[in-house]
């Protein structure tokens, strides 16, 4: 099975360079399983956030859009799960919330934390003093 990577994600989500996302969007309607592992759903929000500026909101929305896909074979209901969580608490990293969720989700909570932000706010970080 193919996979997307990070850059053809963001070119089929911002449409900014045309041409390419139009192949993205070939191959997603092609019948056949695409895979988007982790890392490529957790760069693409951190590059739709922190450089392109766009907001929780409409990245909740881009995440639902890809993991919504037919053909794609993704952590889907583990990032469904997600997105909430990082859109209810701003001021944790898409990485922190991923992180704290997947603790809790796999009983190895609690997350060990320095971030005194986070181990406040999800129940599943705990301060490591």
């Amino acid at each position: 099975m193919p996979a997307l990577d990070t850059n053809c994600l963001l070119r089929w989500i911002l449409g900014d360079v045309p041409e390419q996302a139009a192949r993205v969007d070939a191959l997603l309607g092609s019948g056949e399983t695409i895979v988007i592992s982790d890392v490529a759903l957790i760069e693409t929000v951190f590059v739709l956030e922190k450089v392109k500026k766009i907001n929780r909101a409409t990245i909740e929305k881009v995440v639902a859009l890809i993991v919504g896909q037919d053909a794609v074979l993704c952590n889907r209901d583990f990032f469904l799960e997600l997105i909430p969580v990082y859109v209810g608490h701003p001021a944790l990293s898409f990485v922190d919330c991923y992180l704290a969720v997947l603790a809790q989700k796999t009983d190895t909570a609690p997350l060990f934390t320095f971030d005194k932000k986070l181990a406040t706010q999800l129940p599943a970080a705990k301060l490591l003093a």
